[in-house]
């Protein structure tokens, strides 16, 4: 049942992606038409054709690669056996188009992108979505497990931050969200002359604004950098299992840590005080534990038992609180801002030499696909969320001025209006069979990285060095 459901969410995350494919491919498309161009191919995936049907002139094929889609505009640039082509039309006469013509329907696929983002981004205002909206700290680690390994002190408590603290900007970048923050800090590119990460944060503490300098640990197998807080628990949701103790009744019974504890033997857990209170009194005994797991509620029983050198039975495992939350409305151009300002500063740290974002840190096909599958787990809101960010990005990105882009056929438009005479036709081809090349090339390392990442993500690959984003430490409540 477990695998069943993990491939539909899979199948889901595989229909998003491809549809976005779809909508992108869809613009240039109708845009063709439109201006009276030849299309004679619209594929989803490169290289040979898998299968299809032919209307309208247009062969509408799903090819073997499944990284992406164009559609074949022999009049535009003809990229022949690049997009699967079976055969030259080297001694085929077609009528000239003009640069307005080329400009227009390279630049509509992204439009088509944008749009779909919209229309996402007007569901999500209406609905609103949840998230960590506070940036008040409520938790500050002693210290922190660099990507070295190493245990060092934590860099917020080392500069000074308490508490209550509320994060107001980070290096000038005003902060509203918690997510926000997280980003902000991960692509900030400040360094010392030692080479030492750094950042100027901007508090808010007992009214009066602040500025501390911090001093950022790269954490995790990813790199990236932390300080060691993380934001207030809300005390009113449904406990959260955060750690099960090896060879103690929970594991053995089948808890896992991310449950949420919604009964004890059929009575809702209202507080913190009623669910250590219930098992403590309880526990000589077999308890009925329903958690939500996943979506689904499973009710486990579980008998908790001495352990060797101590008085009182326990259950092994320690629980907290999720982070709070609030349901926020955000208008469409509030969040397109938002997914275009987020894609710009991992561009921009992607270049600077002061970062630590690496193409390593980006995510391929695979990363998106187990994104989206993720997000679908979560919730359809989360889902169209991140659909819609997916949109933006895909429209961004593809108006880079790089050859085997849009923005590359735009770049060529350019280049020929500027000169007055169209370029040489060998040259196109060449440099974007080069760019071709470089582009699988980016798509087979990122996908290794987003290989380990899934692994690490589902358990099938176990790393020591972790960052515990989900919950604080030192808040966890231990059962007994």
């Amino acid at each position: 049942m477990t695998f069943l459901t993990n491939l539909w969410f899979v199948a889901i995350a595989l229909f998003c992606l491809g549809f976005s494919i779809f909508i992108h491919e869809l613009g240039h498309f109708l845009a063709a038409k439109k201006r009276g161009l030849i299309a004679d191919k619209f594929s989803i995936g490169f290289g040979p054709r898998l299968f299809g049907w032919h209307k309208y002139g247009t062969d509408f094929r799903i090819s073997l690669l499944p990284l992406g889609g164009y559609v074949s505009l022999p009049q535009l640039a003809d990229m022949g056996r690049l997009e699967g082509k079976e055969e030259e039309k080297e001694n085929c006469e077609m009528p000239p188009i003009s640069y307005t013509d080329k400009m227009i329907v390279a630049v509509m696929g992204a439009v088509c992108n944008l749009i779909f983002a919209l229309l996402l981004s007007l569901i999500l205002w209406g609905v609103g979505r949840e998230i960590i909206k506070t940036t008040e700290v409520g938790y500050i680690a002693e210290t922190v497990v660099n990507s070295s390994n190493q245990t060092v002190a934590g860099p917020a408590l080392v500069a000074g931050i308490l508490k209550g603290d509320k994060i107001v900007s980070i290096d000038g970048q005003a902060i509203n969200s918690w997510m926000q923050y997280q980003n902000a800090l991960m692509t900030s590119t400040g360094r010392t002359k030692e080479g030492r990460p750094i950042v100027e944060l901007g508090i808010l503490r007992n009214k009066q604004k602040l500025f501390l300098t911090v001093y950022p640990q790269t954490v995790s197998t990813e790199a990236i950098r932390h300080i060691g807080i993380y934001p207030i628990s809300d005390s009113n949701a449904a406990p959260i299992i955060v750690h099960l103790e090896p060879e103690m009744p929970a594991i053995a019974a089948g808890l896992k840590a991310g449950d949420r504890i919604k009964e004890l033997d059929g009575q809702a857990v209202i507080s913190s005080g009623f669910l250590s209170t219930y098992l403590a009194n309880h526990g000589h005994r077999i308890i009925q534990i329903k958690v939500d797991r996943d979506g689904d509620t499973i009710v486990i029983p579980v008998k908790p038992r001495l352990k060797i050198g101590e008085q009182s039975p326990r259950f092994g495992f320690a629980y907290d609180y999720p982070f709070k939350t609030e349901r926020v409305h955000y208008t469409p151009t509030e969040q397109i801002l938002q997914f275009a300002n987020t894609m710009r500063r991992t561009l921009f740290a992607l270049i600077h030499r002061g970062s630590d974002v690496k193409v390593r840190n980006m995510s391929g096909p695979v990363g998106i696909v187990h994104g989206l599958s993720t997000m679908a787990r979560y919730g359809w809101v989360d889902l169209i969320w991140f659909l819609a960010l997916i949109n933006v990005n895909l429209a961004l990105f593809n108006l880079l001025p790089i050859p085997v882009l849009d923005g590359g056929h735009m770049l060529f438009a350019s280049l020929s209006k500027i000169i007055g005479r169209p370029l040489p036709r060998k040259l196109m081809e060449s440099t974007q069979f080069a760019f071709v090349i470089l582009l699988l090339g980016f798509v087979a390392y990122v996908s290794f990285f987003d290989i380990g990442r899934v692994g690490r993500s589902t358990g099938l690959i176990n790393d020591d060095v972790v960052v515990k984003e989900s919950v604080a430490p030192s808040s966890e409540r231990i059962v007994p």
